[in-house]
């Protein structure tokens, strides 16, 4: 097989050279080749001549030529198909189709009409603007139907936490936006240090209420049932324990103070929590605040900071919630507990979460800078304990989120700190929105003869 270059006598490609048979005549041997060498072949004095010529295939400098063999041989075909234009023929039932049969174009293209005038591409474009009056109708008339049946889902029945959320939104634009959010003029002294405004966020209260037109349904309030080992104490021992117990006590017949847990007389449940809570002993507040509100009485309580007396009104809280009837839908909490501060808010918050779910209670913190719309929504769920700032309470109250009605056990801790800061009013318009009837209790780490002269008239 060999390379044919092309030409005149024959066609570029492989093909097979001629071959002859062995004729009778001997074939003298040929001379040996002499060897290509880059350095040339050596002379007869053993040398390397200098006048020797390198062989053409070791050719330094020549330039090759530029010859592709693989794409040449494809050209050929390329060349060859460009030659032959097969002849236009439209599609079955096509617009072109019937153009050309209609005009006698069927016979290779028309006999010697233009390009222009027998496109098809113009000819689809034109049946498509024909057309399209008709699609868009057609469209609207199956569209129609679907659009006008859009609306509300009866799938669902209840809606959900985002349906909830855009419908209080709606009813409330102003949700959320509290004087602390609104840009304020902020005054600077000569080194440029801001000063602290005089004016306060002025909180309207609470509207006045008719009790005497609202039937509120009755409720036990006394739930002490004096132990044994108290009974037996006499009116000396009872002194001697109170001196002790470094406690002063005023009132009308006070009971005796307790001095364990078994005499406060809990049940299996909340005592196991109090003692997965490491209380090992009542505290001196506790001993003599818990008998006294158990016993459904109004009472005052001053203990220092870290005394226990958050526990002191909530242990007889969960006693008062579980003697009542659960709450219905709509209906508000029946303990309040009114607190000066944010942080003083979740604390007792927290310690109402923790023995609350023993009896399966719920309660949620309500304050100032939480998120209105959460505190709301978990208001309107219905929870038995709600821990609380006067004016974020008020804020609910206003807003219908919640009612009062329910209440009937009502806790104001660090009473004397919300009339210093100014709530005197707030405080006084949510006490008045409570039913007369109910028990309240006031706690505080000190509580002057001011302070005492305004709660005395409740």
């Amino acid at each position: 097989m060999n390379w044919n270059k092309g030409g005149p006598s024959g066609k570029r490609g492989f093909g097979f050279g001629g071959f002859s048979l062995a004729s009778g005549k001997k074939e003298e041997p040929r001379p040996p080749q002499k060897a290509h060498s880059a350095f040339g072949a050596s002379g007869p004095s053993g040398g390397y001549g200098t006048n020797q010529q390198l062989s053409s295939f070791y050719k330094i400098g020549t330039k090759r030529a530029n010859f592709d063999e693989e794409n040449a041989y494809f050209e050929d075909d390329e060349e060859e198909s460009s030659s032959t234009d097969l002849p236009y023929i439209p599609a079955e039932n096509s617009p072109t189709r019937k153009q050309f049969q209609s005009g006698g174009g069927g016979g290779g293209g028309g006999g010697g009409g233009s390009d222009s005038e027998d496109d098809p591409l113009d000819a689809f474009m034109a049946e498509v603007e024909v057309r399209a009056p008709e699609v868009i109708s057609l469209r609207r008339v199956f569209f129609s139907p679907l659009v006008s049946s859009r609306g509300i889902r009866d799938d669902i029945e209840e809606e959900d936490d985002q349906e909830a959320y855009f419908r209080y939104m709606a009813e409330n634009p102003t949700a959320g936006l509290t004087q602390e959010e609104d840009e304020e003029e902020v005054d600077y002294d000569s080194d440029g240090n801001p000063i602290a405004p005089t004016t306060k966020k002025i909180i309207m209260p609470l509207p006045p209420i008719d009790h005497s037109e609202i039937d509120y349904p009755p409720f036990e309030k006394n739930f002490y049932i004096e132990h044994e080992e108290l009974s037996s104490l006499t009116e000396a021992g009872v002194v001697e324990l109170r001196k002790k117990l470094n406690l002063k006590v005023s009132g009308a017949a006070p009971p005796k103070p307790a001095t364990s847990f078994a005499h406060f007389g809990f049940d299996e449940q909340l005592m196991h929590q109090i003692r997965k809570s490491e209380y090992t002993q009542p505290t001196p507040i506790q001993c003599q605040g818990v008998p006294i509100a158990l016993g459904g009485r109004d009472m005052i309580g001053i203990a220092k900071t870290g005394s226990g007396k958050t526990a002191a009104f909530i242990w007889p809280m969960l006693v008062h919630i579980m003697d009542q009837k659960e709450l219905e839908q709509g209906e508000g909490p029946i303990a309040v507990i009114v607190c000066p501060t944010r942080e003083l808010c979740q604390q007792i918050h927290s310690e109402c979460k923790r023995f609350g779910k023993v009896y399966g209670l719920r309660s949620v913190a309500v304050y100032g800078g939480g998120s209105m719309w959460e505190q709301a929504k978990a208001l309107q769920e219905g929870v038995e304990i709600v821990v609380c700032t006067p004016g974020r309470l008020i804020d609910h109250v206003k807003k219908k989120a919640t009612s009062l009605q329910r209440v009937t056990y009502l806790v104001f801790d660090e009473a004397d700190r919300m009339f210093d800061m100014g709530f005197e009013y707030q405080v006084r318009s949510i006490a008045s929105h409570i039913r007369p009837d109910r028990q309240t209790l006031l706690f505080s780490a000190t509580f002057r003869k001011k302070i005492e002269k305004l709660i005395w008239p409740w």
